[in-house]
């Protein structure tokens, strides 16, 4: 197969979009729009679910302070309208509400024309990569996600039992880095506990973390890890740190996909949605993201594509190709999902006993939507050209999405009438010190991998 020789790409951020809005006509939002409509292909990380509350599953989960999302079908006809081409749905939503939300989902995206991946059936069919038919070639999708409970993992089906629906993950494994002192104080402490787990120990309740632990390693089996894999281990040096590593069959199976990818379409594309830090959500992505995304390039992605933590990170030119460690929020609509399931409630410590007199206006109910978050409220449409295999073009065109881009993150669009209005969540142009703020972060956390953007008259563009 001979691969086109240039493509334009727009890239969008998560889309955590509940309204429809094909109606709108401001001159500023069809101006973001034409950003995506422009390109050769566009894509879209689509974080939530499309679907009638009569046909999907119960709320799948009761243990996470986070939004449920599911969203009326109309709004994937909406972002087609856009210009949405290709969508990732892998991520920490995306089996809200079950097996039938996740498959609803697929169902409505391909209803409106939208190529997908991240999700399926079993695991063969979540991994597999989206494709779409262009006049420029064909594009290739792999999605994947990190961060989802055991539950949500899609499994291969196996001597007649049906695989598992759900999505495609890459599973980290996290070491907690300790010096000598540290370990031995944890280890007493692990012992008189009656928690502390080694490998060899035949303990009933030690965790499977174990199997992946090198020499010297051990884990605190904390009553909520002790039916599954763990979420601790403990590597004793002489400094402290959190490491985050790629599960091995995790990473290569995606690594498998994507040199599938590579021989089936002239374009391929890999988006990583991301839940996991090392430590708290800074400015860093973790090792392993880093890790996957040059090891995708090795294996013949063209372009990286990751989100998850709700913020723009840097941008990197590894082997010609660019990698883009954060995307940050496009939609940011999660206060107006019309039910709000009981576990929410109860997360965000209501008095569910009055249930019946709770509804989706009760306050609060959604993380990072308060002042504080100069990130939740703002990102960019990104445009790019890709030639002969290589990066020639990046250009950032600054959107925020209702709010002034600064901790106090005033209200510019409200909605609503009562004293505590909501926020409009669609992309409009950010101009004056909205796309300053937001350009130089990218300026900033782009040059800690060597990567120049020059702000010019509102628009971030990458030295190449």
């Amino acid at each position: 197969m001979t691969r086109s020789n240039k493509w334009s790409v727009a890239l969008a951020g998560e889309c955590m979009v509940t309204r429809p809005f094909a109606m709108h006509d401001e001159p500023q939002f069809l101006a973001v729009v034409e950003k995506l409509r422009s390109s050769d292909v566009t894509y879209a990380h689509v974080e939530t679910n499309f679907g009638h509350f009569s046909e999907v599953d119960a709320p799948s989960r009761g243990d996470q302070v986070g939004s449920y999302f599911l969203t009326d079908p109309q709004v994937a006809h909406d972002l087609r309208w856009a210009g949405v081409d290709i969508a990732s749905l892998a991520n920490n939503h995306s089996f809200d509400f079950g097996a039938k939300g996740l498959l609803s989902t697929i169902g409505h995206c391909e209803a409106a024309g939208i190529a997908h991946a991240g999700t399926g059936r079993d695991l063969e069919e979540a991994r597999e990569p989206g494709y779409l038919e262009t006049r420029n070639g064909r594009v290739a999708l792999v999605s994947t996600s990190s961060g989802n409970k055991s539950h949500e993992w899609a499994s291969l089906p196996k001597a007649g039992i049906p695989g598992r629906p759900g999505v495609n993950s890459l599973r980290p494994i996290t070491r907690f880095i300790v010096d000598k002192d540290a370990a031995g104080k944890l280890r007493d402490i692990g012992g008189k506990l009656g928690i502390l787990r080694e490998a060899g120990m035949n303990v009933e309740g030690s965790s499977g973390l174990l199997m992946k632990a090198g020499e010297g390693e051990f884990s605190l089996a904390m009553p909520s890890d002790q039916s599954t894999t763990g979420s601790n281990l403990f590597t004793v040096s002489d400094h402290f740190g959190v490491v985050t590593s790629g599960d091995k069959r995790d990473v290569a199976g995606n690594i498998r996909v994507i040199e599938e990818a590579r021989v089936m379409a002239d374009l391929v594309l890999v988006a990583h949605h991301c839940s996991i830090s090392e430590g708290g959500r800074g400015d860093k992505p973790p090792a392993f993201m880093r890790d996957f995304a040059h090891a995708s390039v090795d294996a013949g992605a063209d372009i990286f594509i990751g989100h998850g933590w709700h913020k723009t990170l840097g941008i990197e030119i590894y082997r010609g190709k660019p990698i883009f460690y954060g995307v940050g929020n496009f939609f940011a609509q999660s206060e107006f999902v019309r039910r709000v399931p009981f576990d929410a409630y109860e997360s965000w410590n209501h008095d569910t006993e009055r249930l019946p007199t709770l509804t989706p206006a009760a306050h609060p109910l959604h993380p990072g939507l308060t002042a504080g978050n100069e990130t939740w409220w703002s990102s960019a449409v990104i445009n790019l050209v890709m030639e002969d295999g290589e990066v020639r073009e990046i250009e950032l065109h600054p959107v925020e999405l209702g709010r002034e881009v600064s901790k106090q993150a005033p209200l510019r669009r409200p909605v609503g009438g009562s004293e505590r209005s909501l926020t409009d969540g669609r992309p409009l142009p950010a101009t004056g010190a909205d796309a300053e703020q937001i350009l130089q972060r990218y300026q900033r956390l782009s040059a800690d991998f060597g990567t120049t953007v020059v702000i010019d008259n509102g628009v971030g563009r990458i030295k190449l």
